[in-house]
């Protein structure tokens, strides 16, 4: 088992346009990885977590976007109601 430690993230609009959600995250060893081969390693049992500004959480694959009518899949997710830098959402951009 590995632990991967995101530092940043890479954001795309979404399908219908409406919003930008997460495409990927990157890595502390500057290295890129998709939503999908991130819920692929946490699968296999490895441990991904977010370690920015002295904030840490470990993310957790959820089945789709959390926008309401946004189909993206897989997804991630950390602390999601949090305006500090565990939640995924609110790391820096790639």
């Amino acid at each position: 088992m590995a632990t991967y430690i995101v530092t940043r993230v890479t954001k795309e609009f979404s399908a219908d346009g409406t919003h930008r959600h997460l495409e990927g995250v990157v890595t502390d060893a500057d290295v890129h990885y998709t939503r999908k081969e991130v819920v692929d390693s946490i699968w296999a049992g490895n441990v991904w977590k977010t370690q920015a500004d002295g904030y840490e959480a470990v993310i957790e694959p959820i089945p789709y976007c959390p926008q309401g009518i946004c189909l993206a899949t897989p997804y991630l997710r950390t602390n999601p109601d949090s305006p500090e830098k565990d939640n995924l959402e609110n790391l820096d951009s790639a």
